[in-house]
């Protein structure tokens, strides 16, 4: 009897074992059919720094995952440049999920021109730092009023997605200029202008204080005549206004010689 249920339970559990590796093929087997499906890969170029950016870093846009960051180098590891400045210029190149593009391929695009278009209309990447962690991740958003991409001198081998530099970017870009605007002041000619300036301006100043005192009795006398013409307009200004009559009073006729 014991071995009867030995022989059951024995049955029972490889039939388990069974449905689980049964399970797992087919989640394998999904997988790898879900690993197939080759990405949309799409390349940028930076000038700034990219601290807090690694492989694997999230590509978003306005938020929304889209993929990940495939690789980040040199743009001289990748293209011929022609000047020596594009050599230090960083390369990432981006590998969007194609999932993404489905609903464009049932329009009959292809993710390569329906990200050409969003290009057009100002599709621009920025790399921007993901709160205190330190890590960085790359964000698509569109700018209508982007300017145009600046020019390359070689063919992208995938869509290229123009960078645009964050906020923070542009105000730490402000403060560097400023700072070496400072530090490249030649303070010394400064203060010489200004001290030649002051002294042009003391010496007007002493200028004007001679030609008073030279005509100070000319200045009295004009003071004076205006104070009497100010009391004499008063004065008429209260006669005229105990009498307006004044205003329009016919002048009286003399009388002739012969009626004298």
């Amino acid at each position: 009897m014991a071995s009867d249920n030995h022989a059951h339970y024995s049955k029972i559990g490889f039939a388990v074992m069974l449905g689980i590796a049964a399970i797992v093929a087919v989640l394998i087997w999904l997988g790898g059919v879900a690993g197939d499906e080759e990405p949309v890969f799409v390349e940028t170029y930076y000038d700034k720094s990219i601290t807090g950016l690694s492989a694997g870093s999230t590509v978003n846009f306005r938020g929304v995952p889209l993929g990940k960051v495939a690789l980040i180098d040199f743009v001289g590891n990748h293209y011929d440049v022609q000047e020596n400045r594009e050599n230090s210029r960083i390369y990432i190149r981006m590998a969007i999920k194609r999932t993404t593009f489905h609903g464009v391929e049932l329009q009959g695009l292809t993710p390569e021109s329906a990200l050409q278009k969003l290009i057009d209309s100002g599709l621009r990447a920025t790399v921007t730092a993901s709160g205190i962690t330190g890590l960085s991740h790359v964000e698509f958003d569109i700018y209508p009023d982007a300017p145009p991409p600046p020019p390359i001198t070689w063919t992208p081998k995938f869509v290229y997605v123009p960078p645009k530099v964050s906020l923070l970017e542009d105000f730490s870009s402000s403060v560097t200029r400023v700072v070496n605007q400072i530090n490249n002041m030649d303070f010394a000619s400064v203060w010489s202008n200004v001290s030649v300036t002051v002294e042009q301006i003391a010496e007007s100043t002493r200028s004007m204080r001679t030609v008073l005192d030279a005509h100070r009795s000319e200045i009295g006398r004009i003071v004076d005549n205006a104070a009497d013409a100010a009391e004499s307009l008063k004065d008429l200004a209260s006669e005229l206004k105990r009498n307006p009559s004044m205003l329009i009073r016919e002048r009286r006729a003399e009388r002739l010689d012969e009626t004298r």
